[in-house]
This record gives C-alpha cells, sequence and structure tokens, in this order.
C-alpha cells in the first residue's frame, strides 16, 4: 500500500511528530510511522557544540537534512537509522560533557553559599548569580527541546540557583550541606564515570584537570546556547522569569471545571480523582511552602503525575468518542463535507498533542493509525477504538482505583444523529477547552513540568 500524503505534522517548537505511511506495512511497523524531525537550527545548535570527547562527532549537511525530514519510502529508512543513532550518540556526548561542567560548577555555587552565609551581601554576587542560572537554563533547555531525558543533576543544579537567588527567602531553608543530595553526587558521579566506560570522557584525565586545560569547551557550548535563536527567545523569555509555583502547576490547584467537566458522549466518574486532586494540592501546597523543593526539587512529583494522567484521559476519551461518532456517521457525509471533517479532526489533533507526555508512545500510535485509517477513506475504526478503550480505562483504574464489581469509570453514550455541524461542534468544544487549559499555565511552562516528571520517574 503507498499513501505518502499521509502525514500528520505536529505544533511542537523543535522536535515534531510525522506521521506517514511508507511503502509496505508488512515491512515495517505501524509504530515505525512515528518519525521523529529535528529543525535545521536545532540540529545545527547541537553539531556546533565541541565536547571533551577526543573522538568529534560532526555531521554532514546531508545527514542534517535527513534529521530534519521524515521518511519516504521504506529504503529511507536504512541510512536514516545510522544517522539518528548518530544524533544519539552526539546528544549522550554532551550531556556527559555539560554533566561534568554542572559538576565543577557546583564547587563554585557552593563557595558563594558560603559567603552568603558569612554575610556577603547578595547583591554582589546576583550578576555571577543570574549568568550561572542563565547557563542551567540553556542546558535544561537543549535537552528538552529534543525531547531528552537529561538527567536529575540539571534540574536540580537549576533548582539550587534559583533558590539561592533569593537568599534573603530561602536562607533558613539550606541544610548544611544542600549540594549533598544523590542526584548531585552519586547520580552525577556514576553517570561521569558511565561517560568514562563508553568513551566519551577520557578515563586517564580528572574534571578539574579537563575543565583547567580546556576552557573553550565550556565557554563555546555556553556561547553557542546563548547565540541559538532555538534556546535563547525561550530562556529570555520565559524561563527566566518561571516559578517555583508554574513548576509544580500551581495554576491548576483551583481549576477544577477545566479538568474535570464531562466531554460531550462521555460519562466519566471523577469522584474519586477530585478527591485526589484536593489532597495532592495540600501536599504540593506545603512542599513548595515549606521550601522541601531545595533540598529535594525532584522529590515530589505526584501533582505533575496526577495532571498528566487526568489531561491524557480527557484526550483519550475525545478520540474515543470523535471515533465512535465516525463509525456512525462518515458513511452518510458527502465526500466534500467528510473532507472537511477529517482536516478539522486532525487540526483538533495537533491542538491536544502539545499536551501529550512525549513518553507516551501510544499515542502517537493510534494517532498515526487513525490518520493512516482516514488517508484510506475507511469508515471502521472498531480496532483503534478497542485500543483507545483499554488506555482509557487503564488509566481511570490508575487515579481512581480498581472497582470491586468489575464495573469501569466510563460510557460512552451516544444515543442521537450527529450531523455534520454537530460534528463540528463537537471538535470546536474539545479545541477550546484544551485551548484553555492552555491559558491557564502556558505551554511551555507545562512542557517543563512534563520534563521534570519525566527525569523523575
Amino acid at each position: 500500500m503507498m499513501a505518502n500524503n499521509c502525514i500528520f505534522l505536529s505544533l511542537h517548537y523543535i522536535l515534531t511528530a510525522n506521521f506517514m505511511m511508507i511503502e509496505s506495512t508488512s515491512k515495517v511497523s505501524p509504530s515505525y510511522y512515528v518519525n521523529k524531525t529535528l529543525s535545521d537550527a536545532y540540529v545545527i545548535t547541537v553539531n556546533n557544540l565541541i565536547t571533551y570527547n577526543e573522538r568529534e562527532i560532526k555531521f554532514s549537511d546531508q545527514e542534517i537534512t535527513i534529521l530534519a525530514i521524515p521518511v519516504q519510502t521504506y529504503n529511507d529508512t536504512k541510512i536514516r537509522d545510522k544517522v539518528f543513532d548518530k544524533f544519539d550518540k552526539k546528544i549522550e556526548d554532551i550531556k556527559c560533557t555539560c554533566s561534568l561542567i554542572v559538576k565543577t560548577k557546583l564547587v563554585y555555587l557552593a563557595n558563594i553559599l558560603e559567603g552568603l552565609r558569612n554575610g556577603k551581601p547578595i547583591e554582589v554576587v546576583r550578576k555571577e548569580l543570574n549568568v550561572l542560572k542563565q547557563e542551567a537554563g540553556n542546558m535544561v533547555l537543549l535537552f528538552q527541546k529534543g525531547n531528552v531525558k537529561a538527567g536529575k543533576w540539571f534540574w536540580s543544579y537549576y533548582f539550587k540557583i534559583m533558590a539561592i537567588i533569593e537568599y534573603e527567602v530561602n536562607k533558613d531553608y539550606f541544610e548544611e550541606t544542600p549540594f549533598e543530595e544523590e542526584e548531585l553526587q552519586s547520580d552525577i558521579t556514576n553517570f561521569i564515570n558511565d561517560c568514562k566506560d563508553n568513551k566519551y570522557l577520557p578515563r586517564n584525565r580528572t574534571e578539574s584537570d579537563l575543565m583547567s586545560k580546556n576552557p573553550n569547551v565550556p565557554n563555546n557550548i555556553f556561547q553557542e546556547l546563548r547565540a541559538s535563536t532555538v534556546i535563547i527567545v525561550d530562556y529570555v523569555n520565559e524561563m527566566q522569569h518561571i516559578s517555583i509555583d508554574d513548576l509544580y502547576l500551581r495554576p491548576f490547584w483551583d481549576k477544577q471545571e477545566l479538568l474535570f467537566r464531562q466531554i460531550t458522549g462521555s460519562a466519566v466518574d471523577w469522584r474519586p480523582t477530585i478527591r485526589r486532586h484536593a489532597v495532592e494540592v495540600n501536599k504540593t501546597r506545603d512542599y513548595i511552602e515549606n521550601r522541601q523543593w531545595i533540598s529535594k526539587p525532584l522529590g515530589h512529583l505526584s501533582y505533575n503525575k496526577l495532571i498528566e494522567q487526568i489531561i491524557s484521559v480527557r484526550i483519550y476519551t475525545f478520540l474515543w468518542v470523535m471515533l465512535v461518532i465516525f463509525n456512525r456517521e462518515m458513511s452518510k457525509i458527502n465526500p466534500f463535507h467528510l473532507k472537511l471533517l477529517c482536516i478539522e479532526s486532525m487540526r483538533t489533533i495537533d491542538v491536544g498533542h502539545e499536551l501529550m507526555l512525549y513518553t507516551d508512545t501510544f499515542y502517537f500510535d493510534v494517532v498515526t493509525e487513525l490518520r493512516c485509517a482516514i488517508n484510506d477513506n475507511q469508515t471502521n475504526f472498531d480496532s483503534i477504538i478497542a485500543r483507545i478503550s483499554v488506555r482509557v480505562k487503564d488509566i481511570l483504574n490508575e487515579l481512581n482505583g480498581c472497582k470491586l464489581n468489575g464495573s469501569v469509570w466510563i460510557s460512552i453514550e451516544i444515543n442521537e444523529e450527529f450531523t455534520y455541524a454537530m460534528i463540528f461542534e463537537f471538535l470546536r468544544e474539545f479545541r477550546d477547552n484544551i485551548n484553555l487549559l492552555k491559558e491557564k499555565i502556558t505551554i511551555f511552562n507545562y512542557e517543563l513540568a512534563l520534563s521534570i516528571l519525566v527525569e523523575g520517574n
């Protein structure tokens, strides 16, 4: 089967998911159709970063093009796999060098904190702290924008800097040894040792020796990240202003009407989750007010996880209802209106995509399958509905617990015929709901909150 026009372009800033049918479903499994592509600007930024690796990893112009263009035919997958494998190695290489830089910067940060404890005014070191904050934030963004799990220490280091910048209000919450937690010591040390074992870092050189004799390496990394519009625009406009409250999703604390409103065509029993939400809000409020995030930035992510699950259920339920409606009505709609509905449905899925965790490969798989089924003019979506319904029920069981009588927390009830106009209204209703969620907490803040969640898993 050949359907090269079956493409779904996400609205993600840097990393996009391109859904495409290629030559033969017997040769390549559907999960392979989810092909990540990276913007030219992001790949060039990554390519320009030098590291402590004695075997430099660089991309040719052809390889950069391959990274930025989705697969077209089965034969394309062979070389594409090799280039993306090389890209993964480059990212790991950068991660190794950046981890070493963070480890050495911790000593400098500890000295700043000690000076403040001894009475040095914060104004004397504020400029240095802001430079450290930008460096740390740019490293976090480098990995977050590539949807790459970096390491807990990057976030922990960034949080420490945020806390010290507000030293006067946080000074009573610093422990005697605030840089001794596991992710900043044993985790980062073990990772650097693995880097040496994998030859990303020279085994016979100490961290201090590498840093002192190769100052051009960290200088290059921070200069390139500051010069990269892909990174610096989001840092300057968003990340430097972000609050701890934002990263723990405080804007959702009192917005139950957005999180738990019913979706047309479905009946979800949210009552246990609503009770959990109230408990998690109180726990998270205490966590922030007691400054526990200073010593354990990733020690409490249950609220982030709860919100991610609630939003996932909402998006999957929407897909479920939409496909039940499509099963009933598509065969009755004239070809012109059907084409418009398909376009509108994909636009709506685009909007929801930005709120889905990038590690949720199931979502990308089913959307790929849906996009290709629509492209092939299919009018029966039973197989996709079955997969989605299992997913929704599993997440609701995680949220609410299993019902003792074996019943489920959700039912889909489509008791009336949906006209072309009614389907359009259903799609618009869901898109409006997602946009309200995005307005409450910006999509950038939400992506960072999900990034912390991934690091904490």
